[in-house]
C-alpha cells in the first residue's frame, strides 16, 4: 500500500546535497504543519543535512591545509 509520508521522506532525503538546505527545511516544515511528517522525520532530515554539511566543511579544511 502507498505511504505518502515515506514517499515524501524519500524525496527529501534524496534532495539533501542537491537542493539548498533551506528549501528542504521549508518544504518539510510545510508537510509537518499539515500533519504528514512528524518531528522525528524532521530530526532525521536535519541529521542528514548536518552530516552533509560537516563533510563539506572537512573537505574545505583539508583543502585549505594542503594549499598552505
Amino acid at each position: 500500500m502507498f505511504n505518502y509520508r515515506e514517499f515524501l521522506m524519500t524525496g527529501f532525503k534524496n534532495a539533501v546535497g542537491k537542493m539548498a538546505d533551506y528549501q528542504i527545511i521549508f518544504n518539510a516544515n510545510g508537510y509537518y504543519e499539515k500533519g504528514v511528517l512528524t518531528e522525528d522525520d524532521l530530526a532525521e532530515l536535519q541529521e542528514k543535512i548536518k552530516a552533509k554539511n560537516e563533510s563539506i566543511e572537512e573537505t574545505e579544511q583539508t583543502g585549505e591545509t594542503e594549499a598552505q
